[in-house]
C-alpha cells in the first residue's frame, strides 16, 4: 500500500522529514485555504522516505484576499475573482498528480505527473505561488 521514494539525502524534503509519520511540509502561499491534507511521510532508516499512495492527498483551492471586496476582486478580473482547485493524488499509473482546475472540478488547466518526491512539492509550491502571487496558470 505505502509507496517508497528515494529522496537526496542533500534535498531540503529529506532533512525535514522525521522518522515518524507525518506531514510534508509545504510553503503554502497567502491566499490559499487547504481544505485536505494526508500529505504524511517518514524517514526510513536507509535514508528512503515513505508516503501514503491515495488518489486523495491534498485539495486546495484559491480565496479572495481579505483586503479586497468582492467587487474589488472582480474589477481586477485575472486569478483573484476566481475560485481555483489544485488537487494532489497518487495514480498507480502515473504517480503522483497535480491538477489545476479552473473554474471548476470538470475544467482542467493544467496538470502534472511524477514519482519524484521532490519535484511533486517544487512544483505543487511553484503552481500555488505563480497563481496566488503572480496572477498566472502554469501551463502544463
Amino acid at each position: 500500500m505505502n509507496s517508497i521514494f528515494q529522496v537526496s539525502p542533500h534535498s531540503p524534503l529529506a532533512t525535514a522529514v522525521s522518522e515518524d509519520w507525518g506531514l510534508l511540509p509545504l510553503r503554502v502561499p497567502a491566499g490559499w485555504v487547504v481544505h485536505y491534507n494526508q500529505l504524511w511521510a517518514r524517514r526510513l532508516p536507509d535514508g528512503r522516505v515513505e508516503t501514503n499512495d491515495s488518489e486523495d492527498l491534498y485539495w486546495a483551492r484559491t480565496a479572495r484576499p481579505p483586503w479586497l471586496t468582492a467587487q474589488e476582486a472582480i474589477d481586477r478580473g485575472g486569478l483573484q475573482a476566481r475560485e481555483i482547485n489544485i488537487d494532489v493524488g497518487w495514480y498507480d499509473d502515473r504517480g503522483f498528480r497535480i491538477y489545476v482546475l479552473d473554474p471548476g472540478w470538470d475544467h482542467e488547466r493544467a496538470s502534472y505527473a511524477t514519482t519524484d518526491l521532490d519535484a511533486l512539492v517544487t512544483t505543487l509550491e511553484e503552481w500555488m505561488g505563480d497563481i496566488a502571487e503572480r496572477g498566472v496558470l502554469p501551463k502544463s
